[in-house]
């Protein structure tokens, strides 16, 4: 294993509130999957219950497919966290703001290259 990079205060208390997160969309995650195999062994009694019971899988399927792309989000930022280039625009290589991390810390762009990307 090797040694993470010397971090600041300030990436390390992003990395805590990344950490903290993972682990909250983790749980949700494994709840979810243990819910949709619940519905999954229900009986339905009339087509309304069936039809109820597919809107609340799609909506589960919304709701983890989202999760889980949240939750490559966050392993991506504490990976450029391990790799000491948590911080650098992945475009542009300049230095993303500090005020900006603390809002987005999911942003691996420059407010520069993110509105260049947006308008293209």
């Amino acid at each position: 294993l090797r040694a993470l990079p010397k971090l600041g205060p300030e990436t390390l208390k992003i990395r805590e509130r990344l950490l903290a997160k993972r682990s909250d969309l983790l749980k949700l995650i494994q709840s979810s999957k243990s819910l949709e195999r619940d519905v999954g062994d229900l009986t339905f009694s009339n087509e309304i219950d069936l039809a109820s019971s597919l809107e609340g899988r799609e909506m589960l399927f919304q709701l983890t497919s989202r999760d889980r792309n949240e939750l490559r989000l966050i392993e991506e930022a504490l990976f450029r966290i391990n790799e000491g280039t948590f911080g650098a625009c992945e475009s542009c290589e300049e230095q993303i703001s500090l005020k900006r991390l603390q809002i987005m810390p999911l942003t691996p762009l420059c407010i520069s290259c993110q509105e260049a990307t947006e308008n293209v």
